[in-house]
């Protein structure tokens, strides 16, 4: 099977997937300062949201540059990430109308965590169609990271709903960033 399909499949969806949050990016009907601030918890979900669903296409775009095979279990694995990630928008605009309240910062936190657990599937369902000795799975061995993020987004959904959501929502983000520092720190160490 071909893998050109699903590659334009899936960009156009994350497309949509940031347009779709950008539209939520309401006019203040009085522009002023004031209206501007009011409007950081809005802001700061559709940054960070887009910060995770830009790092999830890039991901996945390096990902599939080397992929030489497809299975159909890898396109649906795959469309199960796309419709995880087709929620992040409703997440994103729930979290920012609602000034980051507990059960909000919860199911965002729980859409990334189960995002990055489905893109792990996906990326061993790969290493299996291409064979363990490959070059692909030799490639993208070694998850350290991957995992530390699922154990502490974990960890941040559990302080949301203990009651600190903008604890949580920060360390949401921070785990975000934490994918601009290379891989290989955190496979040799």
């Amino acid at each position: 099977m071909q893998k050109n399909r699903l590659e334009a499949l899936t960009d156009g969806i994350y497309a949509i997937i940031i347009t779709i949050m950008v539209l939520e990016l309401r006019v203040p009907h009085d522009p002023t300062i004031e209206s501007y601030i009011d409007m950081w918890p809005v802001f700061a979900s559709y940054a960070v949201s887009f910060l995770f669903v830009g790092l999830n296409w890039a991901s996945h775009h390096h990902l599939f540059h080397t992929v030489t095979k497809v299975s159909n279990s890898v396109l649906w694995i795959n469309m199960l990430n796309l419709f995880i990630l087709s929620l992040v928008p409703f997440a994103t605009a729930t979290m920012g109308e609602n000034s980051f309240k507990a059960i909000t910062v919860t199911i965002y936190g729980s859409l990334l965590t189960i995002s990055i657990v489905v893109y792990l599937i996906l990326v061993n369902l790969l290493c299996r169609t291409h064979g363990a000795n490959s070059a692909f799975s030799q490639q993208f061995k070694g998850h350290k990271k991957t995992y530390l993020s699922i154990v502490l987004n974990s960890i941040a959904i559990v302080i949301s709903m203990i009651g600190f959501p903008k604890i949580a929502f920060s360390l949401l983000v921070v785990i975000s960033l934490a994918w601009f520092i290379p891989n290989h720190v955190f496979e040799e160490s």
